[in-house]
């Protein structure tokens, strides 16, 4: 497995924790962060916006289970695909996400990321039952 950008694993790693102390220092002072989801889209521009929206958007709610993700990079880019649950105090809340992330000298410049949306346990068992699947013979690298 490819060694995570450092700025990437510290934003993985405020996903499992719900902490962000620090983050700043891993983003551009120009970075970007753009958000698509279902029915909508938001975007901040500047470190400490960034991690407010960390803190209320990402986290707010509850921290994350992750698997391990995928992960493709090149020299300045690097894909993140995740299927964690969001530990909701309410209900866990299952989200496919895709971030992609563009470096600079180590420091995240943007981050973009398309969610698929939140899917309830009812939800998760409903796709279990009647989605089409496949089974994976091999890895995707």
């Amino acid at each position: 497995m490819q060694q995570v950008p450092n700025a990437v694993q510290r934003f993985l790693d405020g996903l499992r924790t719900g902490s962000w102390d620090g983050m700043e220092q891993h983003l551009t002072p120009d970075a970007i962060h753009d958000g698509s989801m279902p029915d909508w889209r938001v975007q901040y521009q500047g470190p400490a916006r960034i991690v407010q929206a960390y803190r209320e958007e990402w986290t707010g709610k509850g921290t994350w289970t992750l698997p391990e993700p995928t992960v493709t990079q090149t020299d300045d880019t690097v894909v993140v695909e995740l299927e964690g649950t969001l530990n909701s105090p309410d209900e866990p809340l299952l989200c496919r996400l895709a971030n992609v992330f563009h470096l600079r000298d180590g420091r995240i410049a943007e981050h973009r990321y398309y969610c698929c949306g939140e899917w309830s346990q009812a939800t998760v068992r409903q796709i279990e039952a009647e989605a089409p699947r496949i089974e994976r013979k091999t890895v995707l690298s």
